[in-house]
């Protein structure tokens, strides 16, 4: 009985094992940067793939995208954070912002952050500080799609001029989007 399956299982082992050199899954991506980006990576937005931008009526041409892992390539900061209503600070790690958009070739004025949820806040590009982190994980766990991930814009109250420390107004969890305006 044993011989007689031998050779079924040694075609089923050819069958699941794949060959030297296939080519791995891809990672999904985490963040797609869209606008005026001199790195695109992507094609143009495809109404029927990218559900989530059409249903929030965004389009791109071009956009530079980046998985978990390209993200986690960038040199990393970690920063503690607490506002006035929030019941403990949090402490969150993830590349700077401005790190993602220089790789992404960002040649814009300004930039718009857009959540899950559809909450997007604008910031001028010399408003990004140091202290702008897209962080990807909040105490030592990562982020969760959920909670506050994949990603959470975060930066410490204070960080750029005009800013209402009293509240955490601007940073938003759960983004997905960044575009670059020229304007």
């Amino acid at each position: 009985m044993l011989r007689a399956a031998a050779p079924l299982l040694a075609l089923l082992a050819l069958l699941l094992v794949p060959p030297a050199g296939a080519p791995k899954a891809a990672e999904p991506v985490i963040l797609t940067v869209t606008g005026s980006v001199a790195e695109p990576n992507r094609p143009p937005a495809d109404p029927f793939e990218d559900v989530l931008f059409n249903v929030l009526q965004e389009s791109f041409d071009s956009a530079h995208t980046f998985t978990r892992s390209e993200l986690l390539a960038l040199p990393q900061h970690t920063v503690t954070v607490a506002y006035p209503d929030w019941p403990r600070a949090a402490t969150v790690r993830g590349p700077r912002l401005l790190e993602v958009l220089a790789q992404a070739g960002a040649e814009g004025e300004r930039v718009v952050l857009q959540a899950v949820d559809g909450y997007a806040p604008e910031f001028a590009m010399d408003e990004l500080t140091q202290d702008f982190v897209l962080a990807l994980e909040s105490q030592g766990q990562p982020l969760a799609v959920g909670g506050r991930g994949p990603l959470w814009l975060v930066f410490p109250p204070d960080s750029y001029a005009g800013q209402d420390s009293s509240t955490d107004a601007g940073l938003a969890w759960a983004v997905f989007h960044i575009k670059v305006l020229d304007e």
